[in-house]
């Protein structure tokens, strides 16, 4: 099973963190094996630099993106997407997305690709190997001055 934490992160954190998302991965990473003092603080500091989620809005849009072509369904407190040789779950939140997924890599990219689609500045998590990058790559237009 892999499991993938996503969060927004704000388009000025983004443009200066690109090409950097260890330095990100470090401070989520970080906030999720700490507790007491310390991880309230990296909370404040996680809080700081992401983009409260309109869960209603990312329902609405994974719906428009999926119904009729995929098998989506909700469960509890959250949706799964079936596949023919793999599934996904996700769980909604105002802070973040969770996503699970097994089988091959069908439903996760599907999932990655809705998400693309909604907002551009998605970095994913994956804490148990270690792993994350952006959702959707994104050019940073820079201006030199002569």
């Amino acid at each position: 099973m892999r499991e993938f934490f996503i969060y927004l992160i704000t388009k000025e954190v983004a443009h200066c963190y690109y090409g950097k998302e260890n330095k990100l991965f470090q401070l989520f990473f970080e906030e999720q094996r700490t507790s007491g003092i310390s991880k309230n603080i990296l909370q404040k500091q996680i809080s700081y630099i992401t983009s409260l989620l309109s869960v209603s809005q990312l329902e609405e849009h994974f719906f428009q993106q999926f119904s009729g072509t995929y098998e989506w369904r909700y469960e509890g407190h959250s949706y799964t997407l079936q596949c023919k040789n793999s599934s996904a779950r996700i769980e909604l939140t105002k802070n973040h997305l969770h996503v699970y997924s097994i089988g091959n890599f069908e439903a996760e990219t599907i999932i990655f690709e809705a998400l693309r689609h909604f907002e551009p500045y998605f970095l994913a998590m994956d804490y148990g190997d270690r792993k994350f990058g952006w959702l959707s790559p994104f050019k940073l237009n820079r201006v030199y001055a002569t």
